[in-house]
């Protein structure tokens, strides 16, 4: 863990410095988990005006198939409840599945650092959902919260996204809907065509 959390840091960053002082553009894609766990990834998209939005959920083994992915209309009083929201979307789908072992990721620093360490450091209007995350994570035999840069959650923000012509409430598993294949190759993922 403390290796991912130090490539996730320099991945934030989005660039190296290489020998001379030069920056470089530094790649960042998702990272499959070791075997038993599974990693979830979430991401949610919402608007200020209607407090409605979006949350997509991808669950991906140690072999980097997908396992399922679901999209889901969300309802929220902000940007970190929403997040929070599709965190809730993410446990849900896990323990739907029946996993034991998973990694929560999302592009969301300050829902990790509530679920992470202390729920105080959060905002109100997340609050109470974050208390539903932590208590759905217990029912896992293990359970890991991580933060990950968008650039390494594509898929998730993609599911989460306006702009996703797929519909919503609906759950795919092994086969993902055909404008997720593209973005999953992204990620140099192996996945059915």
């Amino acid at each position: 863990m403390a290796v991912s959390s130090f490539f996730g840091a320099r991945a934030a960053a989005g660039y190296r410095k290489v020998g001379d002082g030069r920056k470089e553009n530094q790649v960042v894609r998702w990272c499959a988990p070791v075997d038993p766990f599974v990693k979830i990834n979430v991401d949610a998209s919402w608007s200020k005006a209607s407090k409605l939005g979006f949350a997509g959920v991808i669950a991906r083994g140690q072999d980097r198939r997908m396992v399922a992915a679901a999209r889901y209309a969300i309802r929220a009083l902000s940007a970190a409840a929403a997040e929070a929201t599709a965190l809730m979307h993410g446990c849900q789908l896990g323990a739907a599945l029946g996993l034991r072992y998973v990694i929560l990721e999302s592009d969301s620093l300050e829902a990790i650092k509530c679920l992470s360490s202390s729920m105080s450091v959060g905002s109100w209007e997340a609050f109470p959902m974050l208390a539903r995350v932590k208590q759905l994570g217990r029912d896992f035999i293990e359970c890991r919260w991580s933060w990950v840069p968008r650039l390494a959650n594509c898929v998730a923000h993609e599911l989460a996204s306006v702009d996703f012509p797929e519909m919503c409430d609906v759950v795919w598993v092994e086969r993902p809907p055909s404008s997720l294949v593209f973005v999953l190759n992204n990620d140099g993922l192996p996945c059915p065509h």
